[in-house]
C-alpha cells in the first residue's frame, strides 16, 4: 500500500512516474537498436554523387580500406605507441588532454555506447583546399555525413603508394568525425575545424596533436606498413612527415618508390597547425 492508502500500482499510475519509466525504456530500446544496427553497417551506408560505376567502385575501395585500418589491432597498437611522444592529445573542446591510448580506445569503441554513426557519403567536386568533410548527418544524429573530393580519389588511384596512402589519411580522418560517444544523438568524439572556423578555438596547449589528424596520419602509415612500403618501426617517422596538428598534403607526391618516408632536404613546409 502507498502512504495515502492507495495500492502501490495505482499510486504509480497517478503520479506519472510510469510515463517517465516508459520513456527511459523506449530510449534504452532505441539505443540498443542503434548500436545493433550500426555494428553491421561497415564502411558506409550510402554512396552518392559518383560520376560512374568505376568511380563508385574506387570510392568504395578507399572507404573500405580506411575503415578497415581503423578497426585493425595494428592501428590501436601503433597509436598506443605514441604515449611518450604525444602525452596529451586534443580531442574536442571538453577533452583537450587525452592520452593516445584513450584515443585508441575510442576509435575501437571501447567506451560504453560509442559507435560509428552510419556514414552517408557524397563524392563532390571541390578544390584541393577542401579535401573532405564530415559531421552529423541529416536525421537527428542517427547518421553521419562524409564528403570526399575528387582530388582525394585521384590520389588513391596513383601508382605511387605513398600518394595513395594520403587518401587513406583523409578518409580515416573523416571517419574520426563520425564516432559518437552516445548511441542516441550525435555526441562527436573528435572535432577540429569547419568551413567557417579555420582554426581551433580555446586550445589550452596549441602544440598538442589534434586527435583527428593523429588518427589520419597513423592510419596512413599503418596502411603503408601493411603494403610493405615501410617497416613497422618506421611508422612513427612517417606520422611525423604527414603531421599530427594539420595534414601535410603537399608532401604526398614527394617520395619516390623505395625512398624512405622520412624528413629530407627540400621537403614541402609543414601545413600551419590548427
Amino acid at each position: 500500500m502507498s502512504d495515502d492508502g492507495e495500492p502501490g500500482h495505482r499510486g504509480l499510475w497517478k503520479s506519472g512516474l510510469w510515463a517517465f519509466l516508459a520513456a527511459i525504456a523506449m530510449l534504452g530500446w532505441v539505443a540498443w537498436r542503434n548500436l545493433a544496427e550500426d555494428t553491421g553497417t561497415g564502411a558506409f551506408s550510402t554512396l552518392d554523387g559518383v560520376a560512374s560505376e568505376g568511380e563508385r567502385a574506387a570510392a568504395g575501395r578507399l572507404l573500405t580500406d580506411a575503415y578497415a585500418v581503423l578497426r585493425s589491432p595494428a592501428f590501436g597498437d601503433a597509436l598506443r605507441g605514441f604515449e611518450r611522444a604525444y602525452p596529451a592529445v586534443y580531442a574536442r573542446d571538453a577533452a583537450q588532454d587525452l592520452s593516445p591510448a584513450r584515443v585508441a580506445d575510442i576509435v575501437d569503441l571501447k567506451p560504453f555506447g560509442s559507435r560509428y554513426a552510419p556514414a552517408q557519403v557524397d563524392i563532390v567536386d571541390e578544390s584541393p583546399v577542401l579535401l573532405a568533410a564530415a559531421g552529423e548527418g541529416g536525421v537527428s544524429g542517427r547518421y553521419s555525413g562524409i564528403e570526399v573530393s575528387r582530388p582525394v580519389l585521384a590520389a588513391y588511384a596513383s601508382d605511387n603508394v605513398v600518394r595513395r596512402s594520403c587518401a587513406i589519411n583523409v578518409a580515416a580522418h573523416e571517419y574520426a568525425h563520425t564516432i559518437s560517444l552516445t548511441p542516441v544523438g550525435f555526441h562527436v568524439a573528435f572535432t577540429d575545424t569547419n568551413a567557417e572556423r579555420r582554426s581551433i578555438a580555446n586550445r589550452l596547449n596549441p602544440d598538442s596533436p589534434v586527435a583527428s589528424y593523429l588518427i589520419g596520419a597513423t592510419a596512413q602509415c599503418v596502411w603503408l606498413a601493411k603494403q610493405g612500403r615501410i617497416g613497422r618501426d618506421e611508422i612513427a617517422t612517417c606520422v611525423q612527415v604527414f603531421g599530427v596538428r594539420a595534414f601535410n598534403w603537399d608532401r604526398c607526391s614527394q617520395f619516390a618508390p623505395g625512398e624512405a618516408v622520412a624528413p629530407k632536404p627540400g621537403i614541402a613546409k609543414e601545413a600551419p597547425p590548427l
